[in-house]
């Protein structure tokens, strides 16, 4: 004969687990699987059997849309990434997904990931059942990315030759990006992560649902933003992508709202190579799969609120002492393979430690930060004939290496510290002679790119 208490527990497992397998069909989402060739960067959708952010057929079935296949903006052909705001781990109106991630070797070792935000936010209207703007004050939030600041390191010579890192005991500072009806605001431009040793990315940043008070919470419906992923190391960016939310609507609701934007268009699913995710290792406290930043900071703030070990945190105890310190953290960011935690000890021999690469089966230079004053650029200069070089292109960008080439407008000299050749590394300086030509004057191999 079951008690009162008995029942009561039984009646809430059972409402428990009905809501577990209820929410679980709106947390199905895509992760976003980035890759390099040559001197681009390209996104697409994850597709490791089993992983959570990589389920095509489950994605499929709630969503209505033929196995297989997967959803493209039918006006621009730009990919679409479907999350929740619902999702279990991040309440009504958050969510760490979509994550982004590598297969291994698909990414230079230490190759530093940014994204870029685009474009203005929105909003699928559930009554009027049309896309348009987001209700007055409504916007959503990026948060995790890396915000570059004075806690941040980019000397070469103390970061063994990566763009940047931290100091000991400084985890840097975590900037947010702002959708909104009217362009973005904040931060447009963050760091993702860098990757490991192998190539491998794997990274989950926050997205939250807010009003312009930033207070949590908004109008049921689905929201749209738009991005694109650049690279240290590569010239070209990722093609811009949609991530489309869905905040509170039932899947036919959600469903309606993409074909709308893929206009009945379904894209055939490439098949790429299946990507490698990293396992869980002692220090991931959030069981995402690494051991970062996030995982230290978590650690820390139990150990600031004396959280006394129980079963539901104790993972924070990383060395199983029974007690959660800053000891466990230290231990944390010592084990720590991704977000930068540390501070590596030999310089990865990769084209990441130099401005500018030189393609000699395209005959390409590659000016990856070129300083104009106070103004930064990234340009691409084509090699035509007898040391003359013609500017291809130029555009506006931020500074991201510690040693840029240099233009003088007075002088019309371009210098160049360091160019990568197969391996080596050259100084070079080009003069201006004008209709966009670029003559080389000078170039010597060097040793290393302070020499």
């Amino acid at each position: 004969m079951k008690t009162s208490a008995g029942k009561t527990y039984l009646c809430f497992y059972l409402l428990f687990i009905v809501l577990l397998s209820g929410r679980q069909a709106f947390a199905v989402h895509l992760d976003v699987e980035v890759w390099g060739q040559g001197n681009a960067l390209f996104t697409g959708y994850c597709r490791t059997p089993g992983a959570v952010g990589c389920d095509l057929d489950g994605l499929a079935e709630v969503l209505h849309l033929p196995a297989g296949t997967l959803p493209i903006e039918a006006v621009t052909g730009k990919l679409i990434f479907p999350a929740d705001f619902q999702d279990l781990p991040g309440g009504d109106f958050k969510t760490k997904n979509p994550g982004f991630q590598s297969i291994q070797n698909a990414l230079l070792p230490n190759e530093l990931l940014s994204y870029r935000a685009l474009g203005a936010l929105k909003y699928w209207d559930p009554v009027l059942s049309s896309w348009g703007k987001p209700p007055e004050g409504t916007q959503i939030r990026l948060f995790g990315g890396l915000e570059a600041s004075a806690d941040i390191i980019n000397d070469l010579s103390q970061c063994a030759g990566q763009l940047i890192c931290f100091s000991d005991g400084i985890f840097g500072s975590d900037g947010s990006t702002i959708f909104s009806a009217n362009g973005i605001l904040g931060n447009p431009e963050l760091v993702v992560d860098i990757t490991g040793s192998n190539g491998v990315l794997h990274t989950h940043l926050s997205f939250f649902l807010e009003n312009q008070k930033g207070e949590i919470g908004g109008p049921v419906g689905a929201y749209l933003i738009e991005m694109q992923l650049i690279s240290n190391a590569r010239y070209f960016p990722s093609a811009p992508f949609f991530i489309l939310f869905n905040a509170g609507l039932r899947e036919d609701e959600f469903a309606a709202a993409l074909l709308a934007l893929t206009g009945g268009i379904i894209a055939p699913d490439p098949d790429p190579p299946q990507p490698v995710i990293p396992v869980s290792i002692p220090g991931d406290v959030d069981f995402d799969g690494d051991v970062d930043r996030l995982d230290v900071a978590l650690i820390l703030l139990a150990a600031q609120n004396n959280e006394p070990v129980r079963s539901s945190n104790v993972m924070l105890d990383v060395n199983r002492d029974g007690v959660i310190n800053r000891t466990d953290a230290f231990l944390a960011k010592q084990l720590c393979t991704l977000r930068l935690c540390n501070i590596p000890v030999l310089a990865p021999a990769t084209v990441l430690n130099v401005a500018a690469v030189y393609d000699e089966k395209n005959s390409l230079l590659d000016l990856n930060d070129v300083q104009v004053g106070n103004l930064h650029y990234r340009a691409q200069l084509q090699l035509k004939d007898n040391n003359l070089f013609e500017l291809n292109s130029a555009q506006l960008d931020i500074s991201r290496y510690a040693v840029p080439a240099h233009y003088d407008i007075e002088t019309a000299i371009l210098e160049v510290p360091s160019v990568y050749i197969n391996e080596k590394n050259y100084r070079a300086i080009l003069r201006n002679i004008g209709d966009s030509k670029f003559r080389l004057e000078y170039f010597e191999e060097i040793d290393t790119i302070f020499k």
